[in-house]
C-alpha cells in the first residue's frame, strides 16, 4: 500500500494529471454536446416518444459515460505504463522503446479515445434505431461527426501537453520522421475534422429538410443549425490554435536559439519533441551545433598548435604546397644552459618551467602581432609578416624582443633572443599528407646566428644593422649599434645593434 502511495504522489506531482483532466474532458464535454444536440435541437417526433418508451435511457447513456471514463483511464495507464515507470527510472529501461512509445502517445490516445467513440456509439445507434429508425439515423451521423472532431482534438491536445516529456525521450538524438503524421496531413485534418465536419452537418440538415427528413418548417431547424455554426466557430478556431502552437512554436525556439548562435552562444539548443518535419529540424539544429562546436574546438586545438593566423588561413583556403616570396622579421629564442637544466632538475620540473617560460614569449609575440611558427624542444621561432602582412613588421619584431628582455628577467630559464628581416619563402613544406607552415631564407639563418651570439652578450638581445634600418626612428633610437662580426657560416662582416638601456630609451 505504502508503494501505491508513493506512485500516486509521484503521479500527481508531474504533468499527467493535468494531460488526463485536459483529454477526458474533452472527450465528455463532446459526449454531453452531442446527447443535448440530439434531444434538444433535432426537430423529430420520435425523440419524445422515445423517452417515454425507453425512461432508462438517462441511466444507460450517463453509465457508459463512466464506464468510458474509468476504461479510457485504465487502458491509456496501461498503455502509458513504460513511459511513466521510465520517468521514475529512466536507467532501467531501454531509450529506444521509450523514445518510440513517447512519440506515439498523442496516435495511441487518438485510438482509444475512438474505441471507446465506436461502443458508444454502436450502444446508442443499436437502442434508438430498434425503436426509431429515423432518430437512430440521426443518432448515428451525429454521434460520427462529433466523434470525428473531438478524437481530433483529443490528438492535438496530447501532442501539446506531451512535449515536455517528448523533449526528456528525445534530448539525445532523432532520427525517425513517421512517429508522427507529417505536418501537411495534421493541418489538413485539423480544418476537415474542426471546421468541414459541422458543415457537414449543416448541409445534412438542409438536405434532410429538402427530402422531407425533418419538418418543412426551416425555422425549427434553425437552433440545429445555429449550433452547428457555433460549434464550427469554437471547434475551428481550437484545433487551429493547436495546429498553429504545433508549427509556430518549433519555429520561434528556432528562431530565438539561432539569434543566441547570432550573439555568440555556441551552446545554444532546442528540445525536440515533435515526430514529423519539425522534429527532424530541431535534431537537425542541435546536430549543427554540434558540429559547430566540434569546428571550434577543432580550430581553437589547431590554432594551439600552428598559430591563430595560421589556422585561419587554413581552414578559409585550400592549403597546397609550395610558398611565396615575403619580406618579414624573424625573431629567434633559444634557452641558456638548458642542458644544465635538464641534468640538475626532473623532466616534470623541466616540462613545468619550459611552459612558464613560453607562456611569456607567446603573450608577447602576439601582443607585438607576431606568430609562434614553431617550437623546436626549448626554442622558438617567431615570424612577423606572414601568413598576413603586416606593416612595419621590423619594428613590431624589434620591440617583441625588446619586451622579452624585461619579460623574462627573474625567471630561472633565460635565453638568447636574434632578431633579422629580410625575403623568404613562407608556405607550406612537407607531403601531401603531412605538411607545415613555416618560413624558409636568409633572415630565418641569420636571426639563428645572431641568437647564438646573444646568449654571451650583456642583455641577450640582438639584430643586426640592416635589420634595423627598416624600423621606424622611434624603434631605432631604443637601439645601439656595435662591432661587426663574422656570424658563423657567413662570409661577410656583419654589424650588430643590441637594446640601449631601458632607463635611456624611456627618455627618448
Amino acid at each position: 500500500m505504502s508503494r501505491l502511495f508513493r506512485a500516486l504522489k509521484w503521479l500527481l506531482g508531474t504533468s499527467w494529471p493535468l494531460y488526463a483532466a485536459l483529454v477526458l474532458g474533452s472527450n465528455v464535454i463532446g459526449a454531453l454536446a452531442v446527447m443535448g444536440f440530439v434531444r434538444f435541437l433535432i426537430p423529430l417526433p420520435e425523440v419524445d416518444g422515445f423517452e417515454k418508451n425507453v425512461p432508462h435511457l438517462p441511466w444507460v447513456a450517463g453509465g457508459y459515460l463512466a464506464f468510458a471514463v474509468v476504461v479510457g483511464i485504465i487502458v491509456t495507464l496501461s498503455l502509458f505504463r513504460p513511459v511513466l515507470d521510465w520517468q521514475r527510472h529512466p536507467e532501467s529501461h531501454d531509450p529506444n522503446m521509450v523514445r518510440n512509445l513517447v512519440m506515439r502517445i498523442p496516435v495511441y490516445q487518438s485510438a482509444v479515445a475512438a474505441t471507446v467513440w465506436l461502443i458508444g456509439i454502436a450502444i446508442a445507434t443499436t437502442i434508438t434505431w430498434s425503436h426509431a429508425p429515423r432518430l437512430g439515423l440521426v443518432v448515428l451521423i451525429s454521434t460520427l461527426l462529433a466523434g470525428m472532431v473531438v478524437i481530433l482534438l483529443t490528438y492535438l491536445e496530447a501532442e501539446r501537453l506531451v512535449r515536455p516529456v517528448a523533449a526528456a525521450a528525445l534530448a539525445r538524438r532523432f532520427e525517425d520522421s513517421t512517429l508522427e503524421p507529417p505536418i501537411t496531413h495534421r493541418l489538413r485534418l485539423t480544418w476537415t475534422m474542426t471546421s468541414a465536419v459541422p458543415l457537414i452537418g449543416i448541409a445534412l440538415l438542409l438536405v434532410g429538410q429538402r427530402v422531407g427528413f425533418f419538418p418543412n418548417d426551416g425555422a425549427e431547424l434553425f437552433p440545429a443549425i445555429l449550433a452547428l455554426s457555433v460549434t464550427a466557430l469554437v471547434t475551428g478556431f481550437v484545433g487551429t490554435t493547436f495546429a498553429i502552437m504545433s508549427v509556430v512554436d518549433p519555429i520561434l525556439e528556432l528562431q530565438e536559439a539561432i539569434n543566441r548562435v547570432r550573439r555568440g552562444d555556441v551552446n545554444a539548443e532546442v528540445d525536440i519533441y515533435d515526430g514529423s518535419e519539425i522534429g527532424v529540424l530541431q535534431a537537425g539544429f542541435n546536430e549543427m551545433m554540434r558540429g559547430l562546436k566540434e569546428r571550434q574546438r577543432v580550430r581553437d586545438i589547431f590554432g594551439r598548435y600552428v598559430g591563430t593566423e595560421v589556422a585561419r588561413r587554413a581552414l578559409e583556403e585550400r592549403p597546397t604546397l609550395g610558398g611565396e616570396d615575403r619580406k618579414v622579421a624573424v625573431l629567434f629564442i633559444d634557452v641558456i644552459g638548458s642542458t644544465t637544466f635538464a641534468v640538475d632538475h626532473t623532466p616534470e620540473e623541466v616540462v613545468e618551467e619550459l611552459n612558464r617560460f613560453f607562456e611569456h614569449v607567446v603573450e608577447v609575440v602576439h601582443r607585438n602581432r607576431g606568430i609562434i611558427n614553431k617550437f623546436q624542444g626549448d626554442a622558438a621561432l617567431a615570424v612577423f609578416g606572414a601568413p598576413l602582412p603586416l606593416a612595419d613588421a621590423t619594428s613590431h619584431a624589434l620591440t617583441a624582443a625588446r619586451e622579452l628582455r624585461q619579460e623574462l628577467k627573474g625567471m630561472k630559464l633565460q635565453a638568447g633572443i636574434g632578431v633579422a628581416a629580410g625575403h623568404v619563402v613562407a608556405g607550406h613544406i612537407g607531403g601531401h599528407d603531412r605538411f607545415e607552415y613555416t618560413v624558409i631564407g636568409d633572415a630565418v639563418n641569420t636571426a639563428a646566428r645572431l641568437t647564438e651570439m646573444a646568449k654571451d652578450t650583456p642583455g641577450g638581445v640582438l639584430t643586426n644593422a640592416a635589420t634595423l634600418r627598416g624600423a621606424n626612428e622611434v624603434e631605432q633610437a631604443r637601439w645601439t649599434l656595435l662591432k661587426s662580426v663574422e656570424l658563423r657560416g657567413r662570409g661577410k662582416m656583419t654589424q650588430l645593434a643590441r637594446p640601449i638601456r631601458p632607463t635611456l630609451a624611456d627618455r627618448s
